[in-house]
């Protein structure tokens, strides 16, 4: 008989308020309420001690937890917990992320239908935006989504990355090893929507995206792949795809600068 495939949730944590902690708690109550099976969760948090434990209580409790304090930067954090992973399958999620009865056996199915596939996600619900069908609809279809997103074990983020794009680097090595990214429109899960971002200097925000927002179109901004089309502008029409390359997008640097 063959065996389910184990999954392990890697949850990146950076919880400097009650609100980002209750949050969090209720990230994990919908993660463990909604699963059709057991699961891994990994805790990496940054900076606090929330989620010890020893200190928190039963229905918050990780089966792994990881704490960087001080802090070593996100992506560096979130690989530590990837490589801690001992499922076949890695879920990277947030902790305002709240994911829909069904998630595990959603994000699955991709995986067993499609030979070629390298991520998974689900629709999505963010404030003021869908991804996807208002209602969900029985349709996997060709995409990605960042906040909610699952993997094979055995690939990593590229710790070139600071802040951001890490993710989008992922998908595009994805591609450029021959595999797809697929999201699943079975199901929706619901975004806050940067809680945690926002808690922080905008400048210094821009700025952090800046650097790593630059590299990754060093990288890959002149890849002809549709996937790239639709992370450079989010939007593509038949015949006009020359667009999503050529139309001007907001930059958080100055591509005519050399640092």
């Amino acid at each position: 008989m063959k065996s389910e495939p184990k999954i392990s949730v890697v949850l990146p944590v950076l919880a400097p308020t009650a609100f980002h902690v209750a949050m969090t708690k209720f990230a994990i109550t919908a993660l463990r309420t909604h699963a059709d099976r057991p699961f891994e969760l990994i805790i990496v948090e940054a900076s606090y001690s929330h989620f010890d434990p020893d200190t928190v209580e039963p229905s918050a409790t990780p089966d792994v937890y990881l704490n960087f304090t001080p802090p070593i930067g996100g992506v560096k954090e979130a690989n530590a917990a990837v490589r801690a992973a001992l499922g076949d399958f890695i879920v990277y999620t947030g902790n305002d992320v709240f994911p829909p009865p069904h998630w595990d056996t959603e994000l699955l199915l991709p995986f067993e239908r499609y030979k070629d596939c390298g991520a998974s996600t689900l629709g999505a619900s963010e404030p003021g935006y869908i991804i996807g069908p208002p209602e969900p609809v029985d349709l996997i279809v060709e995409g990605m989504y960042s906040p909610f997103t699952m993997w094979r074990r055995g690939w990593e983020l590229d710790e070139a990355y600071q802040r951001i794009y890490q993710d989008s680097d992922l998908i595009m090595r994805m591609y450029d090893a021959g595999l797809r990214s697929y999201r699943n429109l079975r199901a929706q899960v619901r975004h806050l929507g940067s809680v945690t971002n926002q808690t922080v200097n905008r400048a210094e925000h821009d700025r952090q995206v800046g650097i790593d927002e630059r590299l990754f179109y060093q990288r890959w901004g002149k890849s002809p792949l549709a996937m790239f089309g639709m992370i450079r502008r989010g939007s593509m029409v038949y015949g006009r795809e020359h667009e999503a390359w050529l139309t001007p997008i907001r930059l958080h640097y100055d591509p005519n600068r050399v640092d």
